[in-house]
This record gives structure tokens, C-alpha cells and sequence, in this order.
């Protein structure tokens, strides 16, 4: 018996599948009955889903299936164009990308600032070489040493502040407050703005150093010179004993008179140097040793006097003369101890030095190779 032609679905119609075609056979392996009766969609009253209900669902889920394929591999590829293109953009905050060419520009600016700091970090060094080479050249009283250790360190400090001269013009460091660095912040990036600020701090950081150095010069000038009194006013005191041992009397009394005006000197400088720092052992020294050149005095007009007689005056000058004697040192040994007393306020300027070389080197070495750009 012939099959009749079933009449073809109206529009907006759900498409209902041909009741008892033979479609069966266009299932896809393996598929199940289950799972279309457990879904909502195909639970409608009287109606049991056919084989073409089943096959166009398949397919749309195997669209949607490649569609979120395809939307995810579109993602992954739009986030690697991003994060390539963006891999030249320093990392910062407030919109970096946008601080990028001035920050650039800064950038180079502050490493060569850098490079000059390298330098005058240099300088430092020597500085507080030559402040060490002070100190030993006055504990060994050699004045050629320290004249040179004077000549070189006075020539580090006119570099030193000529190269900070020369950064502060450039970078304007004397300017640079609160306010102006809150004005920098809207050009520049926070990190390029505080390597500026670390950068002035390191010049202004060398400020003390030239009152150091000249203070530190000052004194040791005024140790070698009450060394150098000493040292004067003994060679001519043996002067004035040999001319006294010959019976030269008035020779020796004229040749103790330049040995007396070299203690006095020292002693006028001991009286200053008292008023800032203890020097007590150079005083006592200073008046033992004017002590001896009044008896020494003492004795040898007497013996004019008495014509080279032994008289009362003479003996009494006599005994004046060698109990004066007898406290002063039997050695220069003790010009150790007064000039080691005299380094006291020295020390303490060589240790600012020390301390300011130290300071400069530790903050260099966060600065070098800080290039913000690029980071």
C-alpha cells in the first residue's frame, strides 16, 4: 500500500518530526533515548521526541561546542597582541605609560648625575686618606708628610665642592621641597622622582666636609708649630748650656733669650688651645720648662756678677738651677704624650670625614645602575 504524504510544518511551528519514519538509522553512535527524556525541553505532554528532534540538537550543541572554542583561542590571542605591545612600559603607578618619554629623558639626566657622583666619590676617598695621613704625620712630628697629606686634601676638597657646584646647577637640588617634588610627580614617575631626591640628598651630604678638613688642618698646624717651639727652644737652650760651660755667661744669656721667647710662644697657644680642649700636660711641661730657663737665668747673671766666684747668690742659683732641672724629661718622649693631647679635637674631625666617606659610598651604591626607565 502506497505511503500518503504527511503536509509540511506551518511557520513559527516547533517542527515536530515525522511520526514513524523510518529515521532511526541516522542517530549518532552511541547515542541514548535517556538523555532527551530527562530534558525539560522534550518533556511537553503527548509528545515523545523522534530520531530528527534528536540529530538537530546533537548538531547545535556541537556548534555552541566550536563557538566557545573559537571565541577563546580569538582572547588568547587578542592578550598576547596586549602584553606585547605593552612590555616597553616601565612599571609604575598612576598611568605610567603615560610618564614614559619624561621619565626617559629624566632618566638620563640622573645617571649621568650618577656618573659624576662616581667621581666625586673619589675625591672623598682621597680626602679621608689624607686626613688618616694627617694624623700620622703629627703623631711622628713629620712635617714633610704632612705638608703633603695639607696640599692633597686641600685639592680634594676645591674638586669635591666644585663637582657639587656643578650638580646642584644642573638638578636645582637647593629648589627641590616639598612642593616642587609634588610638581615633579605630575610629569615624572613616583620611583624616577625619589632617585632625584636620593641623588641631592648624597650632594647635600658632603656640606660639613670642608669645615672638617680646614679644622682638622688648623690643628695640626698649631701642634706642629708648639712641636716646632719645643723643638726650638731646646736646640737653643743646649746652645746656651755650651756657650755657659765655657764661662760665656753673657753669650748665654743672650743666646737663652731666643730659646725663652720659643716657649713662650708655645705657651701663649697651650692658653688658647685650654679654652677648648684639655692640653694639661703640655701646660705643665711648658712651665717646667720656663721654670728651668729662669734658674738657668738666675745662675748665670750671678756668676757675672760674683765674676766666677763662688758665692751665696751663686750657690743658691746653683741649687735652683738642678732642682729645675730635675723636672724636666730626660728624653723628647713626653712631646708624644702633648701632641697625642692635642689630636683629641683632630681625632674627631678626621672621624667626621670617615663617617661622611662612609655615608656617601653606601648611597652611591644604591644608586648606581638605578636607571628607572625600562625597569
Amino acid at each position: 500500500m502506497a505511503k500518503s504524504k504527511r503536509p509540511a510544518p506551518s511557520a513559527g511551528s516547533r517542527l515536530r518530526p515525522i511520526e514513524g519514519r523510518d529515521l532511526d538509522d541516522l542517530e549518532p553512535i552511541g547515542y541514548e533515548d535517556s538523555v532527551y527524556d530527562d530534558d525539560p525541553d522534550h518533556r511537553e505532554e503527548g509528545y515523545t521526541a523522534s530520531s530528527g528532534d534528536r540529530i538537530r540538537d546533537w548538531i547545535g550543541r556541537q556548534l555552541v561546542r566550536v563557538g566557545w572554542l573559537v571565541l577563546a583561542a580569538g582572547l588568547a590571542f587578542g592578550s598576547a597582541g596586549v602584553a606585547a605591545a605593552t612590555q616597553r612600559l616601565p612599571t609604575g603607578d598612576n598611568r605610567p605609560e603615560l610618564t614614559w618619554a619624561a621619565d626617559k629623558e629624566l632618566s638620563s639626566k640622573l645617571d649621568a648625575a650618577v656618573s659624576d657622583l662616581v667621581l666625586l666619590n673619589d675625591d672623598v676617598d682621597l680626602l679621608a686618606q689624607m686626613a688618616r695621613k694627617t694624623l700620622s704625620g703629627l703623631a711622628q712630628i713629620n712635617q714633610v708628610a704632612l705638608t703633603q697629606a695639607w696640599d692633597s686634601g686641600s685639592g680634594a676638597v676645591d674638586s669635591i665642592y666644585a663637582r657639587a657646584a656643578d650638580l646642584n646647577t644642573r638638578l636645582k637640588c637647593d629648589s627641590l621641597d616639598a612642593a616642587r617634588r609634588l610638581e615633579m610627580g605630575k610629569t615624572y614617575s613616583p620611583a624616577l622622582v625619589d632617585r632625584y631626591q636620593r641623588i641631592c640628598l648624597v650632594v647635600a651630604s658632603i656640606a660639613p666636609l670642608r669645615n672638617d678638613w680646614e679644622s682638622l688642618v688648623a690643628g695640626s698646624r698649631t701642634a706642629m708649630r708648639v712641636a716646632s717651639d719645643i723643638d726650638d727652644h731646646d736646640r737653643i737652650a743646649v746652645e746656651a748650656l755650651q756657650l755657659a760651660t765655657k764661662g760665656l755667661y753673657p753669650e748665654a744669656l743672650t743666646k737663652l733669650s731666643g730659646a725663652s721667647a720659643a716657649i713662650a710662644d708655645a705657651t701663649s697657644i697651650a692658653a688658647d688651645l685650654a679654652k677648648v680642649t684639655d692640653v694639661s700636660t703640655l701646660r705643665d711641661w711648658l712651665t717646667r720648662t720656663a721654670g728651668w730657663d729662669a734658674s738657668a737665668r738666675v745662675l748665670w747673671q750671678s756668676l757675672i756678677d760674683s765674676k766666677g766666684r763662688i758665692t751665696p747668690q751663686v750657690t743658691a742659683a746653683l741649687k735652683g738651677e738642678a732642682d729645675a732641672r730635675a723636672l724636666l724629661p730626660d728624653d723628647n718622649s713626653v712631646l708624644q704624650v702633648v701632641l697625642y693631647e692635642l689630636a683629641g679635637n683632630l681625632t674627631s674631625d678626621g672621624i667626621s670625614i670617615e663617617a661622611a666617606r662612609g655615608a656617601l659610598s653606601d648611597a652611591l651604591g644604591g644608586l648606581v645602575g638605578g636607571t628607572v626607565v625600562g625597569q
